[in-house]
């Protein structure tokens, strides 16, 4: 062990890669939280699955340009965020968009749903 190698330091992990992480996998928790049988759990689930798989988006793409410019680790953990957190918002942009396509093109058939829908 008398080598003289110098000792690097590792490369430090990016707080943005570990919060796209944290973020994406509280996307998934809520939105399957939200579509538990309980009663208002979608109201309010859903809407914040919503909001974290936007932020999880956002601070994972953020993550990921940091760590070009700066050569830090944690490209997996930004990755598997922005993954977890897109694959949910994409899936709520198409379930909105299919709700109001059916208010747009079947209003008719919407109505005796809303009339027999009972808490």
């Amino acid at each position: 062990m008398g080598s003289n190698e110098p000792i690097y330091p590792s490369p430090r992990i990016n707080s943005h890669s570990i919060a796209s992480l944290a973020l994406g996998i509280l996307t998934l928790l809520a939105f399957c939280g939200g579509m538990m049988p309980v009663p208002f759990s979608g109201f309010v689930c859903l809407p914040v699955s919503f909001l974290f798989g936007f932020l999880s988006l956002i601070y994972g793409a953020t993550s990921l340009n940091t760590i070009r410019k700066n050569g830090e680790t944690g490209k997996p953990m930004a990755w598997a965020g922005i993954l977890m957190g897109g694959l949910v918002f994409l899936c709520m942009i198409c379930a909105i968009i299919a709700i109001l396509m059916l208010f747009f093109f079947a209003p008719d058939t919407v109505q005796p749903i809303i009339e027999g829908y009972s808490v």
